[in-house]
């Protein structure tokens, strides 16, 4: 029996490199997500304060999709130490849920 309640996001560190586009596809494993899912990352600072927002590219029943250009990643400083949470919405009455988080690193 696990020593926590509630969901335990998948814990991953984002890689980000000046002035080239963040790429990502997660697939899902088991279920298919429903139509009208929705995706995003929040992008946060050290002091927990929202820096933006990502929306998903593409979401399918099969995978979530981001294409985040360079011109909205490199706004994440190389000496903030920022953090990120990808969230899931599936439509009808759920609620969001916190899927991946951890911290963002840069390479140049």
């Amino acid at each position: 029996m696990p020593n926590y309640l509630g969901y335990r996001p998948h814990r991953y560190t984002l890689v980000l490199t000046r002035a080239a586009a963040f790429t990502q596809r997660f697939e899902t494993s088991s279920s298919p997500l429903p139509e009208g899912t929705t995706s995003w990352i929040d992008i946060y600072n050290t002091d927990d304060e929202l820096l933006t927002t990502w929306q998903a590219t593409t979401i399918t029943s099969l995978a979530v999709e981001y294409l985040i250009g360079p011109n909205d990643t490199d706004i994440i400083d190389a000496h903030t130490r920022a953090a990120y949470n990808l969230y899931l919405n599936y439509p009808g009455t759920r609620l969001p849920y916190c899927w991946f988080r951890g911290p963002i690193t840069r390479e140049h």
